[in-house]
């Protein structure tokens, strides 16, 4: 372990801790790394209309913590000039933090973070250099439609891409699944530290609250009923059209009412036409957009959760975070195999439902018959063995900041 290591890491990552990602993920592990004594130098690039109170509020929480945060800017703007001229300033920035405190690690959090880090390792004598691989961005671009692969900006990630796995000292993969292939093409190399290190949940903070959950539900007006939920963005590779099925579906065989429960910070009108289409009717359609602070009081009102994704070479490298957050808070869920290692919850019977191909006739139906006989267990029950899955394969503490410190000293070693 690492404890009382004096390991200083520099961390650069793209996503803001302002947002709801960068709060759940990025700074639950670096505060429980600073609980093991390492000190912390974060550069996160923040949306650019992030306010000053926002900033300063984060800024006063983290002090003493052991996580020095300076916040960089970030635009909406995706065009490639745009994400260069960021990358050349945030690179300046992390160069003078790296040259004061010499830090032993420069972890880049996904690609353009990875660069500028790359940058800095190159420089700072003995710094090792960790890529932590948060999907396959060019792949993911063109997967979603948004690029083609004979694209400037495909074309010089992937370019980037074979770099930073040949050059780090380190790589974090999100799945086995990636690991796998890496190895199996060579991206790592025999000299590599690797770790695979799913999306985690805190689980002080994603937990069941009962006084929440009949709070929640009287105010949507949804208390007697069985209570779908999806949480998260859609659009994209999400199966939208799925989710509507196996909603209309689990109207006809559920044997009470019904709601489903829509919890998203996207445009939710495809969605709900495709639900009123499946048979539900617009009372017992849900519509919210939280902040990350009210997403635990509103899973612990739902009974079911569902995460639908395309197949896709991209997701091979995709550890949804909403399913930890849904067992967490004691929801079973019923999701697709295909996607990262999630076929290896199947093991998991008594919280997870894994539908292996949607074209599968019955497939659907089987699994929302396995789903409504999970959510209608006691709910103490429920709670309880989804909360042990959850803390066993996606607990910060005993996955999350375990691995990653075990990690960190790997590439100490091998300096």
């Amino acid at each position: 372990m690492v404890e009382d290591s004096g390991v200083r890491s520099l961390y650069i990552s793209h996503n803001g801790m302002l947002e709801g990602l960068g709060r759940s993920q990025v700074l639950s592990y670096l505060r429980g790394l600073a609980r093991r004594g390492m000190t912390i130098d974060l550069l996160s690039y923040e949306l650019a209309d992030a306010s000053r109170d926002a900033i300063d509020e984060l800024r006063g929480s983290l002090e003493g913590s052991g996580v020095h945060w300076t916040p960089l800017v970030r635009h909406r703007d995706t065009r490639l000039v745009v994400k260069v001229q960021e990358s050349a300033y945030g690179a300046l920035r992390a160069l003078g933090k790296a040259l004061a405190h010499r830090p032993d690690i420069v972890h880049g959090r996904s690609y353009l973070p990875t660069a500028v880090a790359d940058v800095v390792a190159t420089i700072v004598p003995r710094a090792r250099l960790l890529f932590d691989c948060r999907g396959l961005l060019g792949d993911e671009n063109v997967d979603a439609g948004h690029w083609t692969n004979d694209r400037l900006e495909y074309r010089l990630v992937k370019q980037y891409e074979r770099r930073a796995f040949r050059r780090a000292e380190g790589v974090v993969f999100l799945t086995h699944a990636l690991e796998r292939w890496a190895r199996e093409h060579d991206w790592v190399t025999a000299r590599t530290e690797v770790a695979v290190i799913p999306c985690c949940v805190d689980l002080d903070e994603f937990r069941f609250d009962a006084d929440a959950r009949a709070r929640v539900r009287a105010e949507l007006g949804i208390a007697e009923r069985l209570v779908l939920v999806y949480s998260g963005s859609l659009g994209s590779w999400y199966r939208e059209a799925e989710i509507a099925q196996l909603a209309g579906i689990a109207k006809k065989r559920a044997g009470r009412p019904i709601a489903f429960l829509l919890l998203t910070p996207s445009p939710p009108a495809e969605l709900t036409r495709m639900l009123r289409a499946e048979g539900l009717a617009d009372d017992e359609i849900v519509v919210r957009k939280l902040r990350p602070s009210q997403m635990p009081a509103y899973l612990s009102a739902g009974d079911l959760g569902i995460s639908f994704i395309k197949s896709c070479f991209s997701k091979k490298a995709s550890s949804p975070t909403k399913v930890a957050e849904y067992l967490a808070c004691g929801l079973p869920v019923v999701l697709n195999g295909d996607i990262g290692d999630q076929a290896d919850l199947a093991a998991e019977r008594e919280t997870c439902v894994v539908v292996s191909r949607f074209d599968e006739e019955g497939a659907l139906e089987a699994a929302v018959d396995r789903g409504l006989a999970l959510a209608s267990r006691p709910l103490a029950q429920r709670v309880a063995e989804g909360r042990a899955v959850a803390d066993a394969r996606f607990g910060l503490e005993r996955v999350g900041v375990t691995r990653y410190a075990a990690l960190y000293e790997r590439l100490l070693r091998s300096r």
